[in-house]
């Protein structure tokens, strides 16, 4: 009999049960024509205990749990579940654990979509935020934009629009947003490209909707790394660290103690990224449901506080790699979308860029060899499992072999790349494009060749170990050291496929999707080369991936247009047809504003640019008394002037960039209306700072982006292959 699941998704809940050892499992299934077309595994059980659902199903989908029983008649707990969920428009499915039987308990059914009332939109400006706001002034393009994008959202229709500075963008889209996803019980994915502005909706924003009482939940997710794992921290800890990682150590679990959700932006004190690397939560490295804190895990918190959410704020790089697992797999890391808002739209190509791009250096390999050999410091992965005593009389012999190929690649790697930079770079040329002007890359690159090959013997050894484990059971305090080979494994294999992807180069081909570049990577000994991989179109994925499959996409930002018109935009994201709005800035900058230039500096190449800028800076913050911004464009310029400003007097603190966590830092300088606060691109855009605690802002040199860029350059000459000027297209 049919039990209306497509064979992939079968075969994923299979899996799943599998994994879990055959307890109850629940999913959340996508619905075509009354068939399951995808699962979203939302929770693992035990032997006695089932989790909570760590996503929220809408209308139209259903969950789905299996009986290891196989006796598929509803429990008095099914049909209270049933009882709720049917009332949703959600179905609910039980099957057996080999998906060969299915019992539809309740048949979903997909609610119509509610429209936002125009009239709703302006009662919220017109009378509920001046009760909310004691200090509200009311704007009347915030209003016009806020109807604007409800409009979209009512359509399902993507839309663009440009907000000067000053008109209140954020409400203007957040409360649209909520009452679309509130009458909808919908999801609204709220993408930024800084966490700076993901920092200024979750604090300022946001807790407005609650003022409000428009009843909707709203979250932040961010990427897996960047929260703390409780369970590493512990194992970090009683893993012999030096005396300065035990001070660190000591200062992350005296933190942990109080933090809410484990972030390291909201650290108050700097963290090594070696260390961090070693207490960050990590895909590879998790337990899952069987890890001892499970239930206040900050990721999984965060997870199942999403899935509550109506409106979810994430940033670019996150949302796109959910989007491209949807279209690839059927499934995606975040819960479900209904409705995309990307602030700061302006960095959409950027983002979609860097998420499609890949590098190869390294320091990328020596992290991924370092914990499994033994160190200076601490005995590695390999050793530590050889010390079980498996009984297997392979396995030492198998782990010794993969000692010998990563011993091999780790002493390789540096040479290869460094006689790489020598032999294909010129000290002064810059980075080195792959083109069919280059005729004798393939012999150049054969150090890259090499590389890959070793990179894949060493994947292949390690997978050989990996076999030997399969039907080992260790005890829970050593599976640890499995989850540590795993991700090794899939870190080195994944440096191999870039390698290999590297020198897949045809130079007859026409239309290569992808720009392949060396470049010098500075270290502490001779000049090392990185291998660069990024596409010169995101066009066409971004309309793959996001505006036909999600067409209800709203775009925003203050920077938009060129020359008034998005026509730039949207030939660049691939984007054919948008509703277009521009609202001008309500500041008379001419009156409220002064722009200044400083005459007779030197030119920045020059070693006594730094000093000499630094000490015009002095002058005009000791003038404003503080309260300024001096944004940088590297660390070494934000180091420098912070060491230069703090020797001086005349205002408050001087608050550094890598001194503190993102968030800790913009609070202290909130705080004191003296503070000065230096930084790179982090602090550019998507800061608020009200009133008059921001009074100056200095840009000792402006960031131009290198026009002889590799990418810049193959995208040029791509239009200019489709018979456009690059100049006029792109420039």
């Amino acid at each position: 009999m049919s039990t209306r699941f497509t064979p992939d998704a079968a075969d994923d809940f299979r899996e799943a049960v599998h994994l879990a050892g055959g307890v109850e499992v629940f999913a959340i299934g996508d619905v075509d024509r009354k068939t399951v077309i995808a699962v979203t595994i939302t929770c693992r059980g035990q032997a006695d205990r089932v989790t909570a659902l760590i996503d929220r199903p809408c209308s139209g989908q259903v969950v789905i749990h299996n009986h290891p029983s196989g006796e598929l008649t509803p429990s008095a707990a099914d049909m209270r579940l049933a009882s709720m969920y049917g009332d949703e428009g959600i179905g609910v499915v039980i099957v057996d654990n080999d998906l060969k039987h299915s019992n539809w308990v309740v048949e979903p059914y997909a609610k119509k979509e509610v429209f936002i009332d125009p009239e709703e939109i302006e009662v919220v400006f017109e009378k509920l935020l001046p009760k909310a706001m004691p200090d509200w002034e009311p704007r009347s393009a915030q209003t016009e934009m806020a109807l604007k994008v409800a409009e979209g959202l009512n359509n399902n229709q993507p839309l663009l629009v440009e907000a000067g500075t000053g008109t209140g963008k954020s409400l203007a889209y957040l409360i649209p947003a909520a009452l679309w996803a509130k009458a909808n019980d919908g999801r609204v994915i709220v993408s930024t490209y800084t966490r700076a502005l993901q920092g200024q909706l979750l604090g300022l924003d946001l807790p407005l909707l609650g003022k409000l009482g428009l009843g909707v939940e709203y979250a932040v997710l961010q990427g897996r790394n960047n929260y703390l794992c409780k369970r590493r921290l512990i194992m970090a800890s009683l893993d012999e660290p030096t005396s300065d990682e035990k001070r660190a150590l000591e200062a992350l679990a005296a933190w942990d103690g109080d933090s809410d959700h484990g972030l390291r932006s909201q650290l108050p004190f700097p963290i090594e990224g070696d260390l961090w690397e070693r207490v960050e939560s990590d895909s590879d490295l998790t337990l899952g449901v069987r890890c001892n804190h499970y239930a206040d895990c900050y990721y999984y918190q965060a997870r199942r506080n999403a899935a509550a959410a109506h409106i979810l704020v994430v940033n670019h790089a996150l949302a796109l790699v959910d989007l491209d697992l949807r279209a690839t797999t059927g499934r995606g890391i975040l819960p479900t979308p209904h409705r995309f808002i990307f602030d700061e739209g302006h960095h959409l190509e950027d983002a979609a860029t860097g998420a499609a791009s890949d590098r190869l250096n390294a320091l990328a390999i020596r992290r991924a060899i370092g914990p499994l050999l033994t160190g200076k410091k601490r005995p590695g992965v390999l050793k530590r499992l050889v010390a079980l005593n498996i009984k297997n009389q392979d396995f030492t012999p198998t782990v010794a072999r993969a000692e010998e190929e990563l011993l091999l690649l780790r002493d390789l790697t540096p040479q290869l790349l460094s006689d790489l930079a020598a032999e294909v770079l010129d000290p002064h040329g810059g980075p080195r494009r792959l083109t069919s002007q280059w005729e004798e890359w393939a012999s150049d690159l054969h150090t890259v060749r090499g590389l890959a090959e070793q990179l894949q013997r060493t994947t292949e050894a390690l997978d050989k170990v990996q076999a030997l484990l399969e039907d080992v059971r260790l005890p829970p305090a050593k599976i640890q050291l499995l989850l540590d080979l795993r991700r090794g494994r899939h870190r080195l294999l994944a440096h191999a496929d870039m390698a290999t992807r590297f020198l897949k180069f045809d130079p007859f081909a026409e239309g290569d999707p992808l720009c392949r570049w060396v470049e010098e990577q500075r270290t502490r000994r001779a000049p090392s080369a990185a291998l660069n991989i990024a596409p010169i179109a995101v066009g066409p994925t971004l309309k793959r991936i996001l505006f036909i499959p999600f067409p209800g996409v709203t775009l925003t930002s203050a920077t938009l247009t060129v020359d008034k018109s998005f026509a730039f935009l949207k030939s660049r994201i691939g984007l054919e047809e948008a509703d277009e709005a521009v609202f001008t800035s309500p500041f008379d900058h001419e009156r409220q504003a002064l722009f200044g230039v400083v005459k007779g500096m030197v030119q920045p190449n020059e070693p006594s640019f730094l000093d000499q800028t630094g000490q015009a800076m002095v002058e005009a913050i000791q003038a404003t008394n503080g309260g300024a911004f001096v944004l940088c464009t590297s660390f070494a310029a934000v180091r420098h002037y912070a060491r230069y400003l703090r020797a001086n007097d005349g205002y408050g603190p001087v608050l550094a960039q890598g001194e503190a966590g993102r968030t800790a830092l913009l609070n202290r300088f909130r705080e004191n209306q003296r503070a000065v606060l230096v930084g790179t691109d982090t602090y550019w855009e998507g800061v608020s700072v009200k009133g008059e605690g921001l009074r100056l802002i200095i840009i000792p040199r402006l960031p131009f982006r290198v026009p002889t860029h590799p990418l810049r350059i193959a995208r040029m000459e791509q239009l200019q292959r489709q018979g456009r000027d690059p100049f006029r297209a792109y420039t």
